[in-house]
């Protein structure tokens, strides 16, 4: 057992113990602590700006560590995380402006990434996607999220019983450091 992970070796028992390649390494398995993923969805629409974009349907959530109200994830354990998020934004017509959806990824209030789309003489209620994906190391205790940034008027970020909004997270490897 190694201090990050569990090692497989083959130890050759034909050659005396301390040898040079008496044990060699087969592989190695990431130990972790807790287990902790997450897979949440929106089901209706969504415009409210710089404030945590909360989630209506949690397909999973094990270690409980992302909250649906609060649309907050907070680390159990030191270690990298890894975090993607979809969604629609859903444009007006509009034939004298280019309209926006900005979205924001956050670490402790701190933006660490964004994603934008954004649309010029659409159709009224075009639906265009945008994705934001991260690899994040936190600390326990560290809260991750994303929240609406910038939008133009009229313009949302669009969900209904498609789901078509959903932000996951799951605990690459933990850090024993």
């Amino acid at each position: 057992m190694g201090s990050k992970q569990v090692e497989t070796v083959f130890c050759d028992f034909t050659k005396p113990f301390g040898a040079e390649d008496f044990q060699v390494l087969i592989g190695s398995v990431g130990v972790k602590s807790v287990v902790t993923n997450f897979y949440v969805q929106k089901n209706t629409k969504f415009s409210r700006r710089n404030t945590p974009i909360p989630f209506d349907v949690e397909t999973v959530n094990n270690g409980r560590a992302m909250d649906l109200a609060s649309g907050k994830f907070t680390a159990p354990v030191k270690g990298t995380y890894f975090f993607t998020f979809a969604g629609h934004a859903s444009f007006p017509s509009s034939f004298t402006q280019v309209e926006i959806l900005r979205i924001g990824f956050y670490r402790n209030g701190n933006k660490v990434g964004s994603a934008e789309v954004g649309e010029f003489h659409s159709d009224n209620n075009q639906l265009c996607p945008l994705t934001f994906q991260s690899s994040q190391n936190l600390e326990a205790g560290d809260q991750v999220w994303m929240q609406i940034e910038s939008l133009s008027s009229g313009v949302e970020l669009f969900d209904d019983s498609r789901h078509l909004t959903h932000f996951s997270g799951f605990l690459l490897e933990e850090d024993f450091s």
